[in-house]
This record gives structure tokens, sequence and C-alpha cells, in this order.
């Protein structure tokens, strides 16, 4: 038997893969429309770093396109985009887009974090080291 060899460097590659969730108590046409535009959706989400949920509000007969991180989904103050529809539409598609491309201009205009501007600023002083041993 032999066993193949794995490669780290394929480990190493993060690949954004976004999903599409949907809330399993969904009422029949918002199921039907959702199974409908279901491909169309994920290929749409598939590749950004965030994920797709399609919520139904019961009470208030709306369905909730959300745009979030999996990993923010419970949390109050996260950076989401929600799109509300009636039940019985069936643009699905256009609210999907409509939230992925909101959720995008948000994601733009986010101050960098502490870990992007290290990053930065340890690249440039690799940079600047490198130039100074290359002049020497």
């Amino acid at each position: 038997m032999q066993v193949q060899k794995i490669n780290n460097q394929n480990l190493n590659n993060t690949n954004f893969q976004g999903k599409v969730f949907v809330d399993p108590d969904l009422s029949y046409y918002p199921c039907k429309f959702v199974r409908q535009h279901f491909d169309n959706m994920q290929k749409m989400i598939a590749d950004k770093p965030y994920d797709l949920f399609i919520k139904q509000n019961h009470a208030k007969n709306t369905v909730s396109i959300i745009a979030q991180k999996e990993k923010d989904l419970g949390k109050r103050n996260a950076l989401r985009h929600v799109v509300v529809m009636d039940k019985n539409l069936e643009f699905y598609d256009l609210a999907a887009e409509n939230a992925i491309q909101e959720f995008d201009k948000k994601l733009a205009n986010l101050p960098p974090t502490f870990k992007e501007k290290t990053h930065k600023f340890f690249n440039k002083l690799g940079q600047k080291i490198m130039e100074i041993i290359q002049d020497e």
C-alpha cells in the first residue's frame, strides 16, 4: 500500500470560499425560490471572504439575506449587510447580489487592522534592510 505524500505548501494557501447557509425552517415559497437561485448565489459568493445567510422572520412574513463573516455571526456590532424582502417575492438572486455588493463596499471602507499595519511596516523595514545590504 502506497501513501501519497502531503505537500505542506498547499496547507499554507488560504482560499476564500464563501458559502450560502439556509435556515432550515423556511416556509414553502421562500424554500422554493431559494432552490431555484441557489446555484447562482453560490457562484456569486464563491470567492468572497464572507458568507450569505438566508433566514425567515415568521412574525413579519419577511426573509433576510445577510452578508457577514461566519465568525461574526452572533456578535451585535459585527460588520454585516442585511437585505429584507417579502417572503413571497422570488428575486433572491438580485437581493443576494445587492447584499454582496454593499458588503464589499463596507469592507473596502474599513480602516486597516493592527495586523495589516504591522505586516506593511515589517515589509517596508525588510526592503530597507535589503537595500542597505546590497549597497554595502
